[in-house]
């Protein structure tokens, strides 16, 4: 019986031993992974940390790149405006322009016709100035030849130069 007695009184003693071997190895256990566990969350944190910064700035670039998108819209449009606004004056011009052509070509053949009529007026003078000259000569060879001339000088027709 005492043989008993020791198989049952070091059964017990040999299970709280071994239990508490098992347990001490099984808390090393769990302490090393609680160790590894919270270095991965720290490196996991840390990574989501880089993650997050980089998200930061490709929303941040994208903000920057549609406002400068916007930027250039407006800017587009207004060089539009501007191009039209240009097209029209332009346009203006080239009408003024086409415009002074053709009062060119009336006033140069008004003016044409007016230094014809003048070159006209001029020849008629001439001829009359002629005329004169001649009937002036006439009249100075009548005199000397006979003394009165055969046409009286206030006899002369008015506008005879014409």
């Amino acid at each position: 019986m005492i043989k008993y007695m020791r198989v049952c009184i070091s059964l017990p003693i040999m299970f709280f031993l071994g239990c508490s071997t098992a347990s001490y190895k099984r808390w090393e256990d769990t302490d090393r992974r609680v160790v590894e566990l919270s270095k991965m969350t720290e490196t996991l944190e840390r990574r989501v940390d880089d993650l997050s910064k980089s998200i930061s700035l490709l929303v941040n670039d994208g903000n920057f790149i549609h406002n400068e998108l916007d930027d250039m819209r407006d800017n587009d449009k207004d060089t539009e405006q501007k191009i039209e606004e240009v097209i029209l004056v332009i346009r203006n011009l080239d009408e003024q322009i086409r415009n002074l052509g053709i009062n060119f070509k009336a006033m140069g053949e008004s003016l044409n016709k007016e230094i014809d009529g003048l070159r006209r007026n001029i020849d008629d003078v001439k001829k009359a100035e002629i005329e004169l000259s001649n009937r002036l000569e006439l009249i100075k060879l009548e005199v000397k030849g006979k003394g009165e001339p055969s046409v009286p000088l206030n006899n002369l027709p008015p506008n005879s130069y014409n």
